[in-house]
């Protein structure tokens, strides 16, 4: 199927870990390069949630030190003092380095992401992203998006998963 990524992304730990609970990390290759602030990599490689291996072997991924007194000024700035670490880390990492697309499964990120002018793309949107570039194909796609709510610790309701399944279709007319 498709290779290389289209464009870049900063990434949260959610989509990390929960694409790697389903075995499918390999799907964040559609982006060029994956930033990761070093708050989330303390929380979803440090922490043992997901292998180190596993998230260098994409081979897209940039690891980022962020000074601490530029993060608290962003932080005060944009009103984002309810997130954690990682998630402040993302925000602020995205309108540094210019990257419009954040991935993050949290709604509260979400919605500060969208208030930057980001465009945040959760983990069933990255299944949905991969299938639409070429990456897997439907018969491929819809039992990873049936694994991120019935294996992953992703918390997410039936009826997102339903919505993305559709997407899915609308890609494929229809056909399998």
């Amino acid at each position: 199927m498709g290779t290389g990524g289209v464009e870049p992304a900063v990434a949260d730990a959610g989509p990390i870990i929960h694409l790697s609970e389903i075995g499918c990390l390999s799907l964040l290759r559609i982006f060029k390069r994956l930033h990761v602030p070093d708050a989330v990599w303390s929380e979803a490689i440090e922490a043992g949630r997901v292998r180190a291996t596993d998230v260098l072997a994409l081979g897209n991924v940039q690891r980022h030190t962020i000074p601490r007194t530029e993060v608290t000024h962003f932080v005060h700035e944009h009103c984002v003092l309810d997130l954690h670490a990682g998630e402040r880390e993302c925000l602020f990492l995205c309108q540094q380095i210019s990257v419009s697309f954040l991935l993050t499964d949290d709604l509260a990120v979400r919605r500060a992401a969208k208030s930057l002018g980001l465009t945040p793309v959760g983990s069933l949107g990255v299944v949905v992203k991969a299938y639409r570039l070429g990456h897997v194909s439907l018969a491929e796609a819809e039992p990873l998006i049936a694994g991120l709510y019935d294996v992953s610790t992703l918390f997410v309701t039936r009826a997102i998963v339903e919505l993305a399944i559709e997407q899915l279709h609308e890609r494929s007319g229809g056909t399998q």
